[in-house]
């Protein structure tokens, strides 16, 4: 019977089960070493082999390569890395290695065994290996002393047109874990994150990131199916030419979002080793250009967010934390959550700060978290720690040197940033000003409604609004106090239009305003009420403008039924009440309302 402290069955078990959320997570702890060895040039390799499944016979992937042209390894250093905890950068305070977990961990979260060539300076490559199967049996109980040995012929001929003087080939085998089955659908995967994670790196040309599928052509030789290099992407859309489908226009070689705003914050704090440790950690934000979205919108039948730009934002939504370049995770909790799925899109936040300060934020080893930058609620905390005031809580913090408090500067700094570009694109459009479909006059809300009562009119339902025709500087003046552009007027004005549907930040319980001035009626929906961001920025393009036009039929019964003060008071109560109900049902009631309820 054994008696060994620990149990090798159940430690490596442990060891694979550590938390790398995809395939892709995993093999950027390999880039992550290729850059710290200071490649140039990276290549994925998915090798994919035929096997009978049934009556079908499907190709996937059974091996994955990587080889850097980085500076290689010795054969001790290359020992160390592949040992749990080893790694030479753990008192690297910029470099963005220094867990010493990658190499092996990454590997044996996705598959059983790991092979490992390095080489320095044109010499022969030194080989080890790791095998789970052999660990957990007891027969491989340290990593096997690296020996003199080539790379198999087969990667020779397939993987590299000249090998470089010094670099590393890794090969995972055994694969039983992997996401995607194929060298497409990983590569797929793969591709918006890493050139998120690496975006700095890639678009600098610090790196060159490509991905080949390959395929088995008999027992000794691999064919390329299809080669890739990966793009940059920037959630913060400033860089150009990255992986944004191409602007339109005069505007194809320029950035999609401009900076909004940028800030600096010195930390200086006491670590777990009682050491004094310093870093800056910079903030910034950027918005859509609004004269970009103006002009895809000018000839775009939907919203700017099902354009295939606004599609492209989608996956990248949120606050992008970045540690030494690279970016950990992209985090959607510090956006309000009616701009999560919309609105969220059209913004950026981006921390940066250096490893040095990986202790205070909380950095996973595995590299995908910063788990203390989070949107706290101290509000929450402060009452469940007792304090009767916010700063009576922040002073405690201050006076027990609570690294806390250093976070929370951090975390308050991201929110307020958050909140002033959230209200900054509150001003502008992201509605199409095109009918859908580009279809002639009579189709789009507006005009569906202005001809519908039109109709009314001459058939027994007049109003006080149509008594007069349109003046062009009336209109003009109505839509200029709304914030909308001059063209808006025009089109109205040309079409001879008596309804305009918009979308307007208003501070009112109504989720949406009806007023008519100089015959012309307005129905703007309210983009901070709940109805708004649960429901209207959620709708296809049909569904939406079905739902303006029965907005508009509303607004048409309020000409026709207010036309004495008494009635249009009492239906504007209606509409606010309707508002404030809507609100009730899909929040629930205020904290004010219920205790007026149980007084």
């Amino acid at each position: 019977m054994s008696n060994r402290f620990l149990h090798a069955q159940t430690v490596i078990t442990s060891l694979r089960d550590n938390g790398y959320s995809n395939t892709a997570y995993a093999l950027a702890e390999l880039i992550d070493n290729s850059l710290q060895a200071k490649a140039t040039r990276v290549e994925l390799g998915f090798i994919e082999e035929q096997a009978e499944t049934g009556k079908r016979k499907n190709f996937s992937v059974t091996g994955i390569s990587l080889w850097d042209n980085g500076i290689g390894m010795s054969p001790e250093t290359l020992r160390v890395a592949m040992q749990f905890g080893g790694g030479e950068h753990r008192k690297d305070a910029e470099g963005m290695g220094k867990f010493g977990m990658g190499l092996p961990n990454s590997s044996i979260s996705q598959c059983k065994r790991v092979d490992v060539w390095s080489w320095k300076n044109g010499g022969v490559p030194y080989h080890t290996f790791l095998d789970v199967d052999e660990m957990a049996n007891g027969k491989l109980e340290e990593v096997p002393e690296p020996v003199q040995e080539d790379i198999p012929e087969i990667y020779k001929k397939s993987h590299f047109g000249s090998i470089p003087s010094s670099g590393t080939f890794i090969l995972w085998s055994k694969l039983d874990r992997l996401n995607w089955k194929t060298g497409k659908s990983i590569f797929t995967h793969c591709d918006k994150l890493v050139g998120r994670l690496y975006r700095n790196f890639i678009h600098s040309d610090e790196i060159k990131i490509e991905s080949r599928t390959y395929r088995h052509s008999g027992s000794t030789m691999l064919s390329v199916l299809e080669s890739r290099l990966f793009k940059a992407n920037d959630p913060m859309y400033l860089l150009k030419n990255t992986s944004l489908p191409e602007l339109p226009g005069a505007y194809k070689n320029e950035s999609f979002f401009e900076l909004f705003d940028e800030q600096e914050i010195p930390i200086s704090y006491t670590n777990s080793e009682n050491e004094e440790v310093k870093g800056t950690v910079y903030i910034r934000s950027s918005i859509v250009k609004e004269s970009i979205a103006n002009a895809i919108l000018a000839t775009s039948t939907t919203k700017l967010g099902y354009t295939d730009w606004g599609k492209d934002c989608k996956k990248n939504i949120g606050v992008s934390i970045v540690r030494a370049g690279r970016e950990l995770v992209l985090r959607d909790s510090f956006l309000n959550q009616g701009f999560r799925d919309y609105e969220g899109r059209f913004i950026g936040v981006e921390v940066c700060f250096p490893p040095s300060l990986d202790e205070l934020f909380g950095v996973t080893n595995n590299k995908q978290d910063a788990i203390n930058l989070i949107p706290y609620d101290k509000e929450k905390m402060r009452e469940e720690l007792g304090f009767d005031l916010l700063s009576d809580y922040t002073k405690d913090l201050e006076d027990n040197d609570d690294n806390l408090a250093l976070v929370l500067l951090v975390t308050d700094s991201i929110k307020d940033m958050v909140k002033a570009v959230e209200k900054r694109l509150n001003d502008i459009n992201l509605l199409p000003r095109k009918n859908i479909s580009g279809a002639p006059a009579g189709t789009s809300p507006a005009e569906k409604a202005t001809a519908g009562s039109n109709y009314r009119e001459t058939h027994g339902n007049k109003t006080n609004s149509y008594q007069k025709p349109l003046d062009k500087k009336e209109v003009e003046k109505i839509i200029s106090d709304i914030g909308l552009p001059p063209e808006v007027a025009n089109d109205i004005i040309e079409k001879e239009l008596r309804f305009y549907i918009d979308s307007k930040a208003m501070d009112s319980e109504a989720f949406f305003d009806v007023s008519t001035r100089a015959g012309l009626t307005l129905v703007l929906f309210n983009t901070n009420h709940v109805f708004y961001n649960e429901m209207i920025v959620k709708l296809p393009p049909q569904e939406r403008e079905t739902l303006e036009i029965v907005m508009a039929s509303f607004a048409r019964v309020m000409n026709e039924e207010g036309q004495s003060d008494g009635k249009l008071n009492f239906l504007n109560n209606i509409r606010r009440a309707w508002g404030k109900v809507v609100t009730e049902f899909l929040n629930g009631p205020s904290e004010e309302d219920i205790d007026l309820f149980e007084l």
